[in-house]
């Protein structure tokens, strides 16, 4: 483990992990904010799992698709594997299940607390949580795996939104998307699935108006999903075509120009490949049409009672039946049974975060102090992680992770005060010769539950008195070498 121990060294010596060095109060803030969250899942089911620090980078690659890749610490261990500080739960959660190590009839409820380290980009980066380079957070959160349909996201949903509520904190909304349900729209546009996850991986772009949508354009105009001015008109010709004249008119155009190419695919298969691109009959069409219709999407939401009628008549003008809408109306009757104790809930479609790796709803928990993602927490529905780290099948599975440190920071100044030991602490002083009695002192007071401190350092009275104000001590015990104690209040 020496290759180990000197990436994290280094890492620490650099403060390349900021934050966290958490003062005595703050650790106490976190430790009663996990508490209290782990005792409301308990109570609802969710049994508490331990998973390791260090794993697998192919097991984080996996499950996210390579998005995680960039903002992964990862490196080489001794015997030779790649492997990486978590980033997060889930996949140590669902590789558990799969290996067989987390046991127990479906559905299985796990809850789960500790750090993860993620790259989180530069200072003045939007994406980053303002602590600039990298950061270690701390997170809690659970899965609920092995039940679908929209009975399960709502318990999901209503927990996440009802544990912070049961906190303490207050001004929090539930933002609601559905990866599963925009998919079906792009799907119903004709779009093909290289060209859909570029356009819903361009929403947030897509939300900045005119000029987001000038950019998208570029950008699809890059990838090829637009064709250039020079460009539009061959394809149109070749769309039209018998298969047999376009071959010949791709042919002549190319001529030459790809007898010489090297690489990993053969003339041929590069020729055959510019042709069916040629012959995706209307992709330029479809992809303008959807860019449109993902533009006029992202700028919806709010309530759902207003937000749902004015999608239902988008739908309509882009031929899409209103039908594809139902697993949100599904969902939104099932959450109503649960009292959110006024949190308010935000339908908004354009929520697409995660594409590689979630499935169905997804959903953020926002608060107006936090200003940047990670908000205080969020998650959503993944069903095909079990089969994509090694299950015979794909098992359905959703999931939530709160910031804890965020959570800390939006919850009142005297939070938690109320489970503070109560006792007067003390510092007990030895005289030169009375040490032993000074010890048997301050272990009588320990067994009576009276937090003790040893002074160590042989301080006079007016230097042991500064040393308890710092360490917010309330009583000096002097104690002589015949037992006999002095006691002052500072």
């Amino acid at each position: 483990m020496r290759r180990l121990r000197q990436v994290v060294v280094g890492l620490m010596e650099n403060h390349v992990m900021s934050p966290q060095d958490y003062s005595p109060a703050r650790w106490r803030r976190l430790v009663t904010i996990r508490e209290r969250l782990e005792r409301f899942l308990d109570r609802r089911g969710y049994q508490t799992v331990s998973t390791p620090v260090l794993e697998s980078t192919d097991l984080f690659l996996r499950k996210s698709g390579g998005e995680l890749a960039a903002r992964m610490y990862s490196f080489v261990d001794p015997s030779g594997r790649r492997v990486s500080l978590r980033p997060e739960f889930t996949s140590s959660v669902v590789q558990g299940i799969v290996d067989r190590r987390l046991k127990g009839p479906m559905p299985q409820r796990w809850q789960y607390c500790g750090p993860v380290f993620r790259y989180e980009g530069e200072p003045n980066d939007d994406s980053n949580d303002g602590s600039g380079g990298g950061s270690e957070f701390q997170q809690l959160g659970a899965e609920l795996v092995g039940a679908g349909g929209a009975i399960a996201d709502a318990e999901v949903l209503a927990f996440a939104a009802q544990g912070l509520s049961a906190l303490g904190v207050k001004g929090h909304r539930l933002r609601i998307g559905h990866i599963g349900v925009v998919n079906a729209m792009l799907d119903g546009l004709g779009l093909s699935e290289r060209a859909r996850v570029f356009v819903l991986g361009s929403f947030d772009e897509l939300r900045s108006g005119p000029r987001g949508l000038d950019g998208v354009r570029a950008r699809a105009l890059d990838m090829g999903l637009l064709p250039s001015e020079g460009n539009r008109r061959i394809t149109q010709l070749a769309r039209r075509m018998a298969p047999e004249d376009a071959e010949d008119m791709v042919e002549g155009f190319l001529g030459q120009g790809i007898d010489g190419v090297s690489g990993q695919r053969t003339p041929e298969e590069i020729f055959k490949r510019y042709l069916k691109k040629l012959r995706e009959a209307g992709v330029p069409e479809i992809v303008e049409k959807s860019l449109r219709f993902s533009q006029e999407l992202v700028a919806l939401f709010g309530a759902p009672q207003t937000v749902l009628p004015k999608l239902r008549k988008l739908l309509g003008r882009y031929g899409l039946d209103a039908g594809l809408l139902a697993p949100v109306d599904d969902l939104l009757a099932a959450l109503a049974p649960y009292d959110l104790k006024g949190v308010p809930v935000v339908l908004d479609l354009g929520t697409a975060r995660g594409i590689a790796y979630y499935t169905g709803v997804v959903f953020d928990i926002e608060h107006p102090r936090v200003k940047s993602a990670p908000w205080l927490g969020g998650g959503g529905r993944y069903d095909g992680l079990v089969h994509a780290l090694g299950g015979s099948r794909d098992v359905p599975a959703l999931g939530f992770a709160y910031a804890v440190d965020r959570i800390s920071d939006v919850l009142p100044a005297g939070f938690g005060a109320e489970e503070a030991d109560g006792a007067q602490r003390v510092l007990v002083v030895p005289q030169e010769t009375g040490v032993e009695q000074a010890v048997a002192l301050a272990e009588r007071l320990r067994a009576q539950g009276i937090p003790a401190e040893l002074e160590l350092s042989g301080r006079s009275d007016a230097e042991a008195a500064k040393l308890a104000k710092q360490r917010g001590i309330q009583t000096v015990m002097r104690v002589g070498a015949d037992g006999g104690v002095a006691e002052k209040s500072v």
